[in-house]
C-alpha cells in the first residue's frame, strides 16, 4: 500500500509539472495536493505498529520454517538409518541364502555321486 500511495504522489506530481501553468500557481497547487495526499498516509506511530507486526510475523514464520527444516533433516536421517539397516538385513539374508544353496548343491552332488554306480 505504501508503494501505491507513493506512486500516486509521483504521478500527480509529474502530471502537475507537465501541465501548462505558471510557476507560483504550480507550487501552490503542488503544495495543496501534497498536503491532501499526506492526510491519506498513516501516522508515524501507526506505521511503526504495522512495521512491528510485519516484523513479528516474519520472525515467527522464519522460526516455523527453521523448525520444519530440522524436522525434515531428522526424518531424512531416520529414513537413511532405516534403509541402512534394511540393506544390512538384505545382505545377510542373501549371504545366508547363498550359503544354503551352496550346501544343498553339495549335498545333492554328493548324493548323486554316491547313488551312481562306479564303472571302474
Amino acid at each position: 500500500m505504501n508503494s501505491f500511495v507513493k506512486g500516486i504522489l509521483v504521478g500527480v506530481g509529474i502530471g502537475l509539472v507537465v501541465a501548462p501553468m505558471r510557476g507560483d500557481e504550480m507550487r501552490r497547487l503542488l503544495s495543496e495536493r501534497f498536503e491532501e495526499m499526506r492526510g491519506y498516509l498513516p501516522e508515524n506511530e501507526q506505521m511503526n505498529q504495522y512495521v512491528q507486526q510485519v516484523t513479528d510475523r516474519v520472525s515467527q514464520t522464519s522460526s516455523d520454517l527453521k523448525d520444519y527444516a530440522q524436522q525434515a533433516v531428522s526424518k531424512v536421517k531416520e529414513t537413511g538409518s532405516n534403509l541402512g539397516d534394511l540393506a544390512q538385513q538384505a545382505t545377510t539374508t542373501v549371504k545366508q541364502t547363498g550359503q544354503d544353496v551352496a550346501g544343498t548343491t553339495k549335498q545333492a552332488a554328493s548324493s548323486a555321486k554316491q547313488s551312481t554306480p562306479s564303472n571302474t
